[in-house]
């Protein structure tokens, strides 16, 4: 699947994707990854491949919010979540202007999809603050990926690789998180990362 094709892809989901991933347990395994990982300011997050606004709904912060998503659809979906209007831009995470802006990034299933996942977490890096963090959910190695992947064509990861590419691009593993239940857990790793101060 070409990357212009991706966008497309969910522009077809938006009217089910949210019903479906709370039917699945990801709107409640994001929940409890983000209770126990997030920072306790999250200051400005940017939900980066916000898909419906799951993960950002799941943080519940009253700050500044800035929803992107390569899909048009999806994104007017996540706005409709939201009662204090966020910025959003329809972007990929690797087209993203800007640098330094963001104290939490939430990316929820994006790096699998990114066409370099190395190159992917160096444009977090520049667009994470000094000591902002990444809250990062990932596919895992399990059979049923090959599932998914005949519909998305995405990769999964290890969470050493994960660790190993956060790493090369400046940012310093914190925590991990293990789904307790259902198709998260046997599909999704939750992940943390900060980026230095200095």
């Amino acid at each position: 699947m070409t990357q212009a094709t991706l966008p497309h892809r969910y522009d077809k989901a938006a009217d089910w994707w949210q019903d479906r991933i709370t039917a699945l347990g990801y709107a409640a395994a994001y929940r409890a990854f983000l209770a126990e990982c997030s920072p306790a300011d999250p200051g400005h997050v940017a939900d980066i491949g916000c898909g419906s606004g799951a993960m950002a709904a799941a943080l519940g912060h009253a700050g500044k919010l800035t929803l992107v998503d390569p899909s048009a659809k999806m994104l007017a979906v996540a706005l409709g979540r939201f009662r204090d209007r966020p910025d959003r831009v329809q972007a990929r995470l690797e087209t993203l202007p800007g640098a330094a802006r963001f104290d939490t990034i939430l990316l929820g299933h994006v790096i699998e999809h990114c066409p370099d996942p190395a190159e992917g977490f160096v444009h977090v890096h520049r667009l994470l603050a000094p000591g902002g963090q990444l809250c990062l959910v990932a596919s895992k190695p399990h059979l049923c990926q090959w599932l998914i992947w005949l519909h998305w064509q995405h990769r999964w990861f290890a969470p050493d690789r994960l660790d190993v590419l956060a790493r090369r691009a400046g940012l310093v593993p914190l925590a991990r998180f293990g789904f307790p239940a259902g198709p998260p857990k046997r599909t999704s790793l939750g992940m943390t990362y900060q980026k230095p101060q200095h």
